[in-house]
């Protein structure tokens, strides 16, 4: 049973988060929060918000160096997977907040900590079992090492250079810049909303 809902949880991932995503701008269009939009609650939620997106923009893009095209052949061991074992999902963990703080919604912010908490774990074991087939003791002795999705950076290996497959870096770096665009359609709303063309059906703190 534990093993089936672990492999729904991975197949379905994509959609059960384009989904969400849905329902989500869905709340973000129909309301906005009670702050003054001047005011130091506002400068906190988009700086706050910035600075996470880059972290995970970073993040990410780093982490794509090492897996983009080396998935598959073998176990990836250095730089962020030296220190964490999950560091794709940690640092879209970062950017998801970051996404939340940038709404200025603690609503929305709240939603996608509760939704990325609760059902990004079985994705990560779901992964974690995959890979202990696939590699073995080799990825036992990894599991051993490193944690999970707390970073330990005290155990960072980085090589000199490592050999990049570009068509599947550039894949990776379009899959990651979108957490930079989202900031020019949640500005729009918030706009929108300021001016009175679209309707605030309810205020959260």
């Amino acid at each position: 049973m534990k093993e089936k809902i672990l492999t729904y949880a991975a197949k379905y991932r994509t959609a059960v988060s384009r989904f969400a995503a849905v329902i989500l701008v869905g709340i973000l269009l129909i309301s906005h929060h009670s702050f003054s939009q001047k005011g130091i609650y506002d400068l906190f939620f988009e700086i706050s918000g910035i600075f996470l997106i880059g972290l995970c923009v970073l993040g990410r893009l780093w982490t794509s160096v090492y897996i983009s095209g080396h998935k598959t052949h073998r176990l990836i061991v250095e730089s962020p997977y030296s220190v964490v074992r999950h560091p794709l999902y940690l640092f879209s963990f970062i950017g998801t907040i970051g996404v939340g703080l940038l709404t200025e919604n603690l609503l929305i912010l709240g939603v996608l900590f509760l939704l990325f908490a609760g059902y990004y774990p079985l994705v990560i074991l779901a992964e974690e079992e995959k890979l202990l087939k696939k590699h073995g003791e080799e990825y036992l002795n990894y599991m051993r090492r490193v944690p999970r999705f707390i970073p330990k950076l005290s155990l960072l290996v980085e090589p000199s250079s490592f050999n990049v497959k570009t068509m599947k870096y550039r894949k990776a770096f379009f899959e990651t810049i979108w957490f930079i665009w989202l900031y020019i359609p949640l500005e729009i709303i918030e706009r929108l909303h300021i001016e009175g063309i679209l309707p605030v059906l309810f205020r959260v703190p």
